[in-house]
């Protein structure tokens, strides 16, 4: 099952996708009478959800459905309460940065954060701020959670996700290394992951039956139509199961949090030259079995007035 959140920005609506339609949950629960569902959240957060959607995918009415062509895509969700970010959990990432990862991978998961504001639609363009000129690329497998859990072993932890998206997780390099200090110790990961757009997710949440094996899933990354990523999920340092587990000892995790789960080797931090994103590209993603993100990046000045 491939879920969406569609409509304009803030007021997005929960969606099943099917063949070029999306199923109007909001709109199919009112009519029979459950009227408290408006956000993504508020579905994944029912128990027995999928169950519940194919109830209504089986007795929709032809007026339930939208034609997806024509309507914005936000992200799966676009408001996450927690956006935490998985660092150097590929191997090959962990190789390309060799010169300040000594090529060894974290004995532990190593997580870092961004502000739930940064998530925009896999479609939206994506403001290069100013004064940010080493804005940088990383598609990653984004984990959707399904339940609060907390403390859960790694043997149940695919229990709490709902599902999977395709994740562009930005940076502007200059702010997260505080490339300003003298001191590398005065690091700010999480303004500098955190710039307004800097997290398009999409197009769906995909359900977990409907992921191949590890080895097939793919990961790329064009710039400009130039390949700059592509590996498979068997590049993971962690795997999803340990992941969440491990954070759930820390946290509890809600549903609609969104864990980023690592980028593969070809960041624009590491390419030679360097291959950080400009005002006019367009970069896109794709993992296999999700489908992925393409945001043109832009200026201020070159936006529409809201």
């Amino acid at each position: 099952m491939k879920l969406v959140s569609f409509g304009s920005v803030g007021i997005e609506r929960p969606g099943v996708l099917q063949g070029g339609q999306i199923l109007d949950v909001c709109a199919a629960l009112a009519r029979r009478g459950h009227f408290g569902i408006h956000t993504m959240i508020d579905l994944i957060s029912l128990p027995h959800w999928q169950e519940i959607l194919k109830v209504l995918i089986d007795e929709c009415l032809p007026r339930d459905w939208v034609d997806a062509s024509g309507v914005r895509l936000g992200a799966p969700v676009p408001r996450p309460g927690k956006v935490i970010v998985i660092g150097a959990n590929t191997y090959s990432h962990v190789a390309e940065a060799a010169l300040v990862s000594n090529n060894e991978p974290p004995l532990e998961v190593m997580a870092l954060a961004k502000a739930g504001t940064a998530v925009v639609g896999p479609n939206d363009d994506v403001v290069r701020p100013d004064g940010a000129r080493t804005l940088d690329y990383e598609v990653e497998l984004g984990v959707i959670i399904g339940q609060a859990v907390r403390n859960i072993p790694e043997s149940r932890a695919l229990e709490a996700v709902a599902g999977y998206t395709s994740v562009n997780e930005m940076s502007d390099r200059d702010m997260q290394t505080s490339s300003h200090e003298t001191n590398s110790f005065y690091r700010t990961h999480f303004l500098g992951k955190s710039y307004d757009g800097f997290c398009p997710a999409g197009p769906a949440l995909v359900t977990l039956d409907e992921m191949g094996e590890p080895g097939d899933t793919r990961l790329r990354t064009w710039v400009n139509d130039e390949l700059r990523q592509d590996d498979t999920l068997l590049d993971l340092v962690f795997p999803v199961e340990r992941i969440v587990s491990y954070l759930s000892k820390v946290m509890t995790l809600l549903p609609g949090d969104l864990i980023c789960t690592g980028s593969p080797a070809g960041v624009g931090a590491f390419r030679e030259p360097l291959g950080y994103l400009e005002p006019g590209d367009t970069v896109r993603t794709d993992i296999t079995g999700i489908g992925g993100t393409a945001n043109l990046i832009t200026t201020l000045e070159t936006l529409e007035p809201v």
